[in-house]
């Protein structure tokens, strides 16, 4: 099976971080603001033709009030693989539900290999469809295989991310002496050669600091463990919670003076001044967001598998199996 590409999951997370942050300055700066988010690279799309679920809500008021079932607002990352020989293919896709009930935050992964329909283009994997028909037709294809409403996006294009956790100061992760050799092997062709830095090798194992170049290197890892993307994800997600721990202990001064950088990266139809209030109360309770956030794979392996079709790999799953475990995994648990 051919190596996959990093999927940008890690990186996608802290633009929230980010925007929380400049919309709680904004009670007080305004203009600020303005110029911030100047940075952001708005794209409007039709939302008439999304396939929304329109429904969404009879199906799961057994479990929840309109009132509450209004205040989980869900959305779609999408992290564009530009290195990728399908130039705009999503290599990652995060959907993200955050709950203003009880302050938290659900990551929904859904692997990029997995089978489903895409509008015009019959089956195939879901990554294609953002570079057949860019935001409109990803977001498209997950509301009508996952049953779903969204109808906003972020996307991002994210190699700087290492350049990010370079000025962060790198990060600590506990790895094994099998992680440490895989990074030192592949830390130029993941890292090094990306940001011209001289390679640098990691010495030991156990708790280590890593720098940005091996940080993206061991979220590549799909080799060791139990040896699967799947593992993979794990390291990703790994990688990502050190990532939001050092985020999350950040002063709002020192996070605003990455913001720029990272703002210039991102893509999407999101107006923000619409989540004044919510970004507030995100910035006001951030310990309690950030310290509910749970992730989990849809489809799972319990209802799915890898499956070689027409010479290519796909993972092929249940499809109203996905569809009920998505919507019960964001609206009933």
């Amino acid at each position: 099976m051919k190596k996959k590409r990093n999927k940008k999951r890690i990186s996608l997370i802290i633009i929230g971080l980010i925007l929380a942050a400049i919309i709680s300055l904004g009670i007080y700066a305004g203009c600020f603001i303005a110029n911030k988010l100047n940075n952001i690279n708005i794209e409007e799309i039709d939302t008439s033709n999304l396939s929304t679920n329109e429904e969404l809500y009879e199906q799961v008021s057994d479990s929840i009030t309109r009132k509450e079932f209004e205040n989980i607002k869900t959305f779609a990352l999408f992290g564009i693989d530009s290195q990728d020989s399908m130039i705009g293919r999503s290599d990652t896709i995060i959907i993200v539900s955050v709950n203003y009930n009880n302050k938290s935050v659900k990551m929904i992964s859904i692997p990029r290999d997995t089978y489903v329909s895409v509008s015009g283009h019959g089956k195939t994997k879901i990554n294609h469809a953002y570079a057949y028909g860019g935001a409109s037709l990803a977001l498209k294809t997950i509301n009508e295989n996952f049953g779903l409403d969204i109808t906003e996006y972020v996307s991002i294009d994210f190699t700087g991310l290492i350049h990010i956790i370079n000025k962060i100061g790198g990060i600590e992760m506990n790895i094994t002496k099998d992680e440490m050799n895989y990074i030192n092997e592949h830390s130029y062709e993941c890292g090094y050669s990306i940001t011209g830095r001289a390679t640098k090798k990691v010495t030991s194992y156990g708790t280590v600091l890593l720098d940005g170049e091996q940080a993206i290197t061991h979220s590549r890892n799909r080799t060791t463990g139990e040896g699967s993307d799947f593992a993979r994800a794990e390291h990703q997600r790994d990688v990502l919670q050190k990532i939001m721990d050092k985020f999350t202990k950040m002063g709002t001064s020192k996070l605003l003076d990455m913001s720029d950088t990272i703002l210039k990266e991102v893509k999407t139809n999101i107006n923000v001044m619409d989540y004044v209030g919510k970004l507030t109360d995100v910035v006001l309770n951030s310990s309690t967001y950030f310290g509910n956030i749970t992730s989990i794979q849809i489809p799972s392996t319990e209802y799915g598998k890898g499956q070689m079709i027409n010479g290519g790999y796909y993972f092929v799953a249940d499809s109203e199996k996905m569809k009920e475990e998505m919507i019960d995994y964001i609206y009933k648990k």
